[in-house]
């Protein structure tokens, strides 16, 4: 959906202010020397500079994305092929699936890992050049990657850790806290059924509760006071709503015997869409 059409008023762009979100203005910490650069001489963010992505539309119900998808290093893998992607996506509801104008496999650079690791993440404004939109990343990932937590667990972590659980990952306890063993396979569990219908929850979350009131405001003050409202909202509370929201889906469509369901790994398909077998291949 392109975030300009249909706004009262022509000098509101919420697609500005959100391309703060996530970034050192939002409250990120500059005292650290070793940090993932937020953004570069060319303005952009960190996730923002792919690195020789093939890129395709797919198409979902009717409603037109554009996939992005970065070649991986060697040991690295994409848990999810576009087939997954797009078999889960026909799930989703319409007026939230309109709201993603791009949907990108990354590989992520090492010290991302190490400072800023993620399965996934919801971007309400990516400047990708002429493919720019909203729209959700889903990151590559070593396989075999043990992930090291601690033993003090906020009440958020340790849902978290039962639910990694149930997706299929090996926790082991050891003296210092928790190894989460993970395999594609389990990687897959996590990022297909979760993290996607999850980072969809964010973009559920910013429709409902900040773009349309902001679009139906009476006044540019009223469309920035609950713009303002939503951005000041507390990082947990965007995270609770945006699990909910993924529980939901997985609860609705497994009730169905809709999910989860079996990989999808066709070959001469992802040739034909310019990929290489090889960066799904487990």
């Amino acid at each position: 959906m392109n975030m300009n059409m249909n706004m009262k008023h022509s000098a509101w762009n919420p697609t500005k202010r959100n391309r703060n979100i996530g970034t050192e203005k939002s409250g990120y910490s500059q005292n650290n020397k070793f940090v993932v650069p937020e953004r570069w001489a060319d303005l952009k963010v960190f996730w923002e500079r792919l690195v020789n992505p093939v890129i395709f539309p797919i198409n979902i119900n009717g409603h037109k994305i554009t996939m992005l998808v970065e070649p991986t290093r060697k040991g690295y893998v994409h848990a999810s092929t576009p087939q997954d992607i797009i078999k889960a996506l026909e799930l989703i509801e319409q007026k939230h699936l309109e709201e993603l104008e791009v949907f990108v496999l990354r590989q992520p650079k090492k010290k991302e890992e190490i400072l800023k690791p993620v399965w996934g993440r919801f971007i309400y404004y990516a400047d990708l050049g002429k493919y720019s939109g909203s729209g959700i990343y889903i990151e590559a990932v070593k396989v075999g990657y043990t992930i090291k937590w601690g033993n003090k667990l906020t009440p958020f972590y340790k849902k978290e850790l039962q639910a990694l659980e149930l997706d299929g990952h090996r926790i082991d306890r050891v003296k210092r806290g928790y190894d989460i063993h993970t395999t594609p396979e389990t990687v897959r569990n996590t990022q297909l059924f979760r993290t996607l219908p999850h980072e969809i929850g964010h973009a559920a979350d910013y429709l409902h509760n900040s773009l349309d009131p902001s679009i139906e405001a009476d006044s540019e003050s009223e469309a920035d006071y609950i713009t303002e409202v939503f951005n000041s909202k507390p990082g947990l509370d965007k995270e609770e709503y945006a699990n909910r929201y993924a529980k939901e889906f997985y609860v609705r469509w497994y009730a169905q015997g809709l999910l989860p369901f079996d990989r999808i790994f066709e070959k001469e398909t992802l040739e034909k869409q310019g990929l290489n077998p090889e960066w799904f291949f487990y």
